[in-house]
This record gives structure tokens, sequence and C-alpha cells, in this order.
């Protein structure tokens, strides 16, 4: 079975964070991010995901090509597999919250929420596609 899936990194440029949230059923640090559902775009499915998992309002960043009526071209279109043998196709975004409120976590999904470095990223469990992203967004956006 294939589920379609939108997921952001949320940067912080000047401290060169990105937030993550402990996933409950992984146990490992993720970018918040979900499922795509019925007659959603992957743009409203990022938004609506970093909202519910970290109540932040965001910014995707990116270029609309070639039309400013096109859709924000995603980071990243990731194929995940699930142990069960489901395939979850993951359009991937980066945006930057709109304002200073402060992250908090959904307990239904997440154990904890935070900011990172690239360095704290070496101290704490996350995939090895984190840490390889992050380093591109040092390079490309911060």
């Amino acid at each position: 079975m294939r589920h379609f899936c939108a997921s952001v990194f949320v940067i912080n440029r000047i401290e060169k964070k990105i937030l993550l949230v402990k996933h409950k059923k992984f146990n490992k640090w993720v970018q918040p991010g979900g499922h795509i559902e019925q007659d959603e775009t992957p743009e409203e499915a990022a938004i609506r995901e970093v909202y519910e998992e970290t109540g932040l309002k965001i910014k995707l960043l990116g270029d609309r090509f070639p039309r400013e009526s096109d859709f924000v071209r995603p980071l990243a279109i990731q194929k995940n597999r699930g142990k069960s043998g489901e395939l979850h196709i993951d359009i991937v975004y980066v945006a930057e919250p709109l304002d200073d409120r402060v992250a908090h976590f959904d307990y239904k999904e997440s154990t904890d929420i935070g900011w990172f470095t690239r360095n704290e990223l070496e101290n704490i469990s996350v995939f090895p596609d984190i840490k390889i992203t992050m380093d591109y967004l040092l390079k490309e956006y911060m």
C-alpha cells in the first residue's frame, strides 16, 4: 500500500537550527509531518501537520516554478518503506516560523520537541537522512 505524506524542516536561520519532534512510534527525532488527507494539497498538509504537531504557523520556502500560481517546489520527495512493506511517499518542504511563538508538541504523536544545531544531531537518535538534510540546509538556506 502507498501513502502520500508531507513533512517540513522548520529552520531558524539566525541560530542555524532545525525543529524536530520525538516520534512515539520510532523513538527517534524527526521533522514534523504526516499523511496528506483527501482533497488536501501537499502544501496544505505540510502547513497543517506542523501546526498540529508544534503549534507553529509557518511559511514554506522555495520557488514557485514556472508560474506564481504553481505550488512551492519541495525540497525532496522521499521513499520510506514501513516494516510491513507499505511505501510512504514523503513530500519534504523547508519553512520558517511566521512569528516567535514557542513550539509545543502534540502528546498523541510525540514525546518531546526541540531546536537542534548540526552538532547536536550527533547526540540524539535520528535517521541518517536528517543529518544529510541538515548539511544541505546549512549550505543552501542558512
